[in-house]
């Protein structure tokens, strides 16, 4: 029997809407799930449709191939159908779709025993506002929801390209091991729309394979290569101290973040740099050249971190602790996450609910102790 959404909410998910912040999973992120529509490996059937495209990536040196097959959607002005890859705005609507569903109420839905799905309910200017929200805080300016760069129609269109869009990863012998959508179902009740998840997403919020980032910084990104940069930077870069660097190799950040080749690996690495040294969370870059004889075969990079980006690593690591950290009751229905001071009002509010904590976990840890 199914359980009704909205009624329970896993423990995992608890921990996930612990932090108000963009809980990215490594794991997902590693998939190459977009294509640029100058993608030059893009094979067109006709003028309209297109074929799905295959990204080489790896994980733990292990070698994978992500299939991107595109969605199809009729065009409002010829009404023809026709091929749309997701790409920059697709990934941007996603964050901030996760970035939503950290700051409210997700429902819980159960298939016949299977893992949880979630279902985010919202309206497109929600998703306007987080993002403009973003960029203010970034930029410093007075933008209004409808100063989006994605007005209503764009972001219906991204989202069903996210929805009708197929990731499919293969091993290297061509095995396939998973298909995914990255959401699930879109669908309107009233003026608000719900958007259901894709298992992907689900599976790591109920796992807990995630970790904080960003998600001021990421949701303001203006391209591609900033948003996939930033977001690895926040993924990797977990040193929260002055002087610590993050050390990939070009090769490395080439695949990661989808980045262009140039004609020759001198201009690349160049590209590169310029586009590392652009990004508010870097305070130098020193590039180091890998050659074989006179020719340059690679780089890496030593990317150090600003004291800004420290901070915000810091704070990310101290909430990643608090959810590993945080105390499940014997009977595993209840779970007890650690009050933040900067998340009361007044000092006195605070106080009352790190009293409220305290006597919680003693209760708990006096349970355990009993229990065994």
């Amino acid at each position: 029997m199914s359980k009704s959404p909205q009624v329970i909410r896993p423990i995992q998910l608890e921990l996930f809407r612990s932090t108000k912040q963009l809980n990215l999973s490594e794991a997902y992120e590693s998939i190459p799930k977009e294509v640029s529509p100058q993608d030059s490996n893009i094979v067109w059937e006709s003028d309209n449709l297109a074929l799905p495209v295959e990204r080489t990536f790896t994980v733990d040196g292990q070698t994978f191939v992500s299939e991107v097959k595109p969605a199809v959607l009729r065009d409002p002005k010829t009404k023809k159908y026709k091929s749309m890859f997701p790409y920059f705005r697709e990934l941007r609507l996603e964050y901030a779709l996760i970035s939503l569903a950290s700051k409210q109420w997700l429902g819980v839905d159960y298939h016949n025993g299977e893992d949880p799905t979630y279902k985010l309910n919202l309206t497109y200017y929600q998703i306007q506002k987080e993002l403009v929200e973003a960029i203010n805080q970034q930029d410093g300016s007075d933008l209004k929801p409808n100063d989006c760069p994605y007005n209503t129609s764009s972001i219906r269109e991204g989202l069903k390209v996210l929805k009708e869009s197929t990731v499919t990863v293969y091993d290297a012998t061509g095995k396939k091991e998973y298909g995914f959508n990255r959401i699930k179902d879109i669908y309107l009740d009233g003026n608000r729309t719900i958007i259901e998840f894709g298992t992907m997403i689900s599976n790591y919020i109920t796992r807990g394979d995630w970790n904080v980032a960003d998600s001021q910084s990421i949701l303001a990104s203006k391209t591609y290569y900033i948003i996939k940069l930033k977001t690895l930077l926040n993924l990797k870069f977990r040193y929260a101290k002055r002087g610590a660097f993050y050390n990939p190799s070009l090769s490395h950040l080439v695949e990661k973040i989808g980045f262009r080749e140039y004609a020759s690996k001198r201009e690349t690495i160049r590209k590169m740099t310029q586009l590392i040294e652009s990004l508010p969370e870097v305070e130098k870059v020193e590039v180091i050249l890998k050659k074989e004889g006179r020719k340059i075969v690679d780089a890496v990079f030593h990317i150090f971190a600003s004291d800004s980006f420290v901070e915000s690593m810091i704070e990310a690591n101290k909430l990643n602790k608090r959810a590993k950290n945080a105390l499940v009751s014997p009977d595993h229905e209840h779970i007890l996450i650690e009050p933040l001071e900067r998340d009361f009002i007044s000092k006195g509010q605070y106080h009352e609910a790190k009293k409220t904590y305290d006597i919680a976990k003693g209760k708990i840890l006096h349970a355990r102790l009993h229990s065994k």
